[in-house]
């Protein structure tokens, strides 16, 4: 039951967030604002997750997950109902930057991935990958449906109708669905392979945790994947609408992403279990620079069959990286202490997704193409990689 609470909280969560992009091409027609200046809104949204995921953390510590979603639910819904009022672009950056930012970063990963953490001791990168597969069902729901409401009824009933929905659906799954975990949980088999092995309290310390490649590795790898991630998807769609692609079938295809995505959330948490967590990530990394190449060759072949092939490959990729961050993070720092280290992980992931809208529509501005955007969120695929392999925990030697 929580499980299937969680899929379905960060199933509209995350669908909400990565509206944005739909949102993106309709804002810039009606107010004619830079692409640079009105992705930045997606960038302080990102920036504020990343400040504030060390202090949801510690509310989940301390007063639980049920409590801090319930709260992140309302101020989410709130603030998509607000959006509807947006008239300029401070408003746009308050708002959607702020507002919103801070509701999904209490009902989005940070609760999830605790709660779900502190729930099962075994195959947690598989059930965290099921868990989490609900926020590319959420992209494949929302995405068309914001981009149908806005041909049918305007961007501004668009945002009213999404955030009067969420309140209604949000709320009362939250209240019902979500329950604490009877106890923490032990640490898993492989806890004593880490860097704090050894030493019983280093996993539930964030002073010894910070002390450990592990985590500043992870750290980085949560930076990373944003920056070889959010440059695409922002802009993704305007994007496609450049190559002469119908609205609609671009927002299908964004659509598409979020199916093939729930897929690879899935197979690749699964994957983690079995054939290793760096491994897994390895892989993910490969569909997303994959799938990055085949959106950017439009430029040079216009045919639906790369956006088909883009989505194929960049869906699998997408977000399959945070269940096996949060599964390599609660194996290496378990104890009562996880929601305050995980948060403070999220800043890095944050930091990237603060840095990478803004740079994908500054790119655009000055050369009038994303083609040097796109070609470096490849190369942070690379780096993440890395990242991965040097976190991974070490067996101690006998």
């Amino acid at each position: 039951m929580v499980v299937g609470a969680v899929w379905v909280t960060l199933a509209i969560a995350s669908g909400l967030y990565f509206s944005f992009p739909v949102f993106f091409v309709a804002l810039l027609e009606e107010f004619g604002w830079s692409r640079g200046a009105t992705a930045a809104a997606f960038s302080i949204s990102s920036i504020v997750q990343g400040t504030l995921a060390p202090v949801v953390g510690i509310l989940v510590d301390r007063v639980g997950p049920r409590r801090v979603m319930l709260g992140g639910a309302c101020l989410l819904s709130g603030a998509c109902v607000l959006s509807s009022q947006i008239g300029s672009l401070w408003s746009l950056y308050v708002v959607t930057g702020v507002l919103g930012a801070s509701g999904l970063c209490a009902v989005s990963w940070v609760p999830s991935g605790a709660l779900i953490s502190r729930w099962f001791t075994e195959r947690r990168g598989s059930m965290l990958g099921l868990a989490f597969s609900g926020m590319g069902a959420g992209v494949l729901a929302i995405g068309p449906l914001a981009q149908w409401l806005i041909t049918m009824h305007g961007w501004r009933a668009a945002y009213l109708v999404l955030g009067l929905g969420t309140f209604v659906v949000l709320v009362p799954l939250v209240w019902l669905g979500v329950r604490e975990a009877p106890m923490v949980t032990a640490p898993s088999r492989g806890a004593g392979w880490g860097p704090t092995a050894g030493r019983s309290n280093a996993g539930g310390e964030v002073g010894d945790a910070l002390r450990t490649r592990a985590f500043w590795a992870l750290f980085f790898a949560y930076l990373c994947t944003p920056l070889a991630v959010f440059s695409v998807v922002t802009h993704q769609v305007a994007f496609a609408v450049d190559q002469g692609f119908p609205r609609l079938f671009v927002a299908g295809i964004f659509g598409l992403t979020g199916l093939l995505s729930t897929v690879g959330r899935i197979v690749f948490g699964i994957a983690a279990d079995r054939i290793g967590r760096a491994t897994s990530a390895t892989i993910s990394y490969g569909c997303t620079a994959v799938g990055t190449l085949c959106l950017l060759g439009l430029e040079v072949w216009p045919h639906a069959a790369a956006l088909y092939a883009y989505a194929l490959f960049f869906g699998l990729g997408f977000g399959a990286r945070g269940p096996i961050i949060t599964a390599m993070a609660s194996q290496l720092f378990p104890g009562r202490r996880f929601g305050a280290i995980y948060g403070i992980l999220s800043v890095g992931n944050g930091i990237g997704g603060g840095v990478a809208p803004w740079f994908g529509g500054i790119v655009h501005d000055l050369t009038g193409s994303y083609r040097v955007a796109f070609l470096v969120a490849v190369g942070f695929c690379a780096l993440g990689s890395a990242c991965f392999w040097l976190a991974r925990p070490r067996r101690r030697q006998i």
